[in-house]
């Protein structure tokens, strides 16, 4: 009998008890995990963001020992610290990039020792997928997290859907192996939301201090999120709104808040003021940038004649305003759940007070995202500027909420019919990341990039030596060399060369299809490159080049599309 009862226990365990609970996680997590490897092994073919490759660069200068410095120069940055401080720093210090992605790829590196060779037969090398593995490392751990926050504002089976929802997001998918620090950005973030949630259930409870230590931490984890990105301070800004009228004592929480969320930024901005005399970067000055100027024209003049103006700021912010809007849906992935949730926000009543007031935090936060990426612009649906993801899961489980709502509003109780409406939002959503599994993935990144090629630079080029390029990102990455944007224009590249700003001879030039793969013959004539055209449209002659700092020149692959110009033939 003993025996019968035990049997009948362990097969009810399987199907209903703790057992069943737990086979299920082990299935969904196996799951999960399968399809990133195939991701990682199958789909990945490499970075194709620069900013991923300039970080990536940065990262490898921290693991070797090099401090917070870049191989990637750009000639306004030198134009900036000679007028600021008198030099150029050598090794350069990075003013360009937030410091959270390159110090994870530095630890990454160092953790696992990769070797940044170049396969010679492949266009993906080591350091790459250890970066992408990391990434879908972070994107799993806010997974979790998002679990565990939609449990505690709403319920375990809601939370579990809406959890699923987010990992069928392409956005997700394709934020986690692209290089960038979004994932990272996005646990930490999430973390300070589930730390908020705490907080609010503690100071309803009234446990003043743990709700005063539990906020403070929300906002740490903030900070983090701003070393990230620059545009995290503005995200910041509306959390730190929310928590002054959500917590008390207020006189106590702002200021706390406050100190707790700038402290992680302090360093980043002290290595902005020794080399710019300016804590925020050289992003900074991009609030001069004219009208009709693109970001890498702005970075490419050596002498820029930098004027603040109203006019120009706030035609730019109506700009970047306007393709926000347009490209918004893109943002977040196509996920129609997402969206719903501004519905949620103005339509929908909550029974529970926690869920109905921590809207309020998400939403002034969001509005602190749209508009430092109004200011400052953003370069694409992903890029690194684009911080509509961080916002994506959580708007999520709220855009369920409120669907799932209007459902019950029918009074259709029907489980087959709920649950095809379930398998319609979830086909939906994943449609683009199914698409994306089935899709063959390019053989190689635009414009192109040719990692084996470039490393080729390596040798042909000595550490003291400097190229410029259209792609210095690149370069810097793949090859290990100290990179120039290529400068708008010769007199400019001319000086830089004679001065040595870069420590060292400018002794090459690589020009690919970026700079010639234009639209149109005016385009190049009268466009970015106008000044360098003969050199993008290779039609500079042998005799041309006599005399000058550069006096051969080399067709490349593919195609014999990019062009190699040197002070002798270093190819050889």
């Amino acid at each position: 009998m003993g025996l019968e009862t035990s049997l009948q226990w362990f097969v009810h365990s399987f199907e209903q008890g703790r057992a069943a609970i737990w086979l299920r996680r082990f299935l969904f997590v196996f799951i999960f995990l399968a399809a990133g490897a195939v991701w990682l092994l199958l789909k990945f073919n490499g970075f194709n963001d620069p900013d991923a490759m300039d970080q990536a660069q940065i990262g490898r200068q921290l693991a070797s020992g090099q401090g917070y410095t870049t191989l990637y120069a750009r000639p306004l940055a030198l134009n900036r610290m000679l007028l600021r401080t008198g030099h150029v720093p050598a090794p350069l210090p990075d003013v360009s990039q937030a410091p959270l992605g390159p110090l994870l790829n530095a630890v990454a590196f160092r953790i696992t020792g990769v070797n940044f060779g170049v396969p010679q037969r492949g266009f993906i090398s080591s350091p790459e997928k250890i970066i992408a593995l990391t990434g879908f490392l972070f994107f799993a751990g806010s997974v979790a997290l998002t679990y565990l926050l939609a449990r505690r504002l709403f319920d375990p089976k809601l939370a579990l859907l809406g959890t699923g929802l987010v990992m069928v997001s392409f956005a997700m998918w394709r934020f986690s192996f692209s290089g960038l620090p979004q994932m990272a950005m996005l646990f930490f973030f999430t973390g300070s939301m589930l730390s908020t949630v705490a907080a609010m259930e503690a100071r309803a409870a009234g446990r003043r201090r743990r709700a005063v230590l539990l906020v403070a931490l929300a906002a740490f984890l903030l900070g983090l999120v701003a070393l990230g990105h620059g545009i995290g301070l503005c995200i910041f800004a509306g959390f730190w709104i929310f928590a002054t009228a959500a917590i008390r004592p207020r006189l106590l929480v702002a200021p706390i808040v406050a100190a707790a969320g700038i402290l992680p930024v302090l360093p980043w901005a002290l290595l902005n003021w020794r080399a710019l005399r300016n804590p925020f970067g050289l992003p900074f000055y991009e609030l001069c940038r004219p009208p009709g100027i693109g970001r890498l024209e702005f970075l490419a003049d050596f002498e820029p004649l930098l004027r603040f103006r109203w006019t120009n700021l706030i035609q730019n912010t109506a700009t970047h305003a306007m393709n926000q809007a347009a490209d918004f849906f893109s943002c977040m992935g196509g996920n129609v759940v997402a969206v719903a949730f501004f519905l949620a926000v103005i339509l929908h009543g909550y029974r529970h007070w926690l869920p109905a007031q921590f809207r309020w935090c998400i939403l002034l936060m969001w509005l602190g995202a749209a508009s430092g990426m109004s200011v400052f612009g953003v370069e694409g649906t992903f890029s690194a500027g684009q911080l509509h993801v961080l916002f994506l899961p959580v708007m999520v489980i709220y855009g369920l909420g409120f669907l799932l709502a209007l459902w019950d509003r029918l009074g259709l109780d029907q489980p087959m019919l709920r649950g095809t409406f379930l398998a319609m939002l979830y086909l939906i959503v994943g449609a683009p990341l199914l698409l994306g599994f089935i899709a063959n993935p390019k053989r190689m990144n635009w414009p192109p990039y040719l990692p084996p090629l470039v490393h080729h630079f390596a040798d042909w080029l000595s550490p003291g030596e400097a190229l410029a390029s259209d792609i210095p990102w690149a370069t810097a990455w793949y090859a290990g060399r100290t990179s120039l944007l290529l400068p708008q224009n010769i007199g400019q590249f001319e000086l830089i060369h004679r001065e040595q700003l870069l420590g060292g001879p400018l002794v090459a030039i690589y020009l690919t299809p970026f700079s010639g793969d234009q639209r149109a013959y005016a385009d190049i004539v009268n466009g970015r490159y106008r000044e360098w055209a003969r050199f993008v449209l290779h039609e500079v002659k042998p005799a041309d080049l006599r005399g000058w700092v550069l006096t051969t020149a080399v067709a490349l692959p593919l195609d014999g599309e990019a062009m190699f110009y040197a002070d002798r033939p270093r190819w050889q």
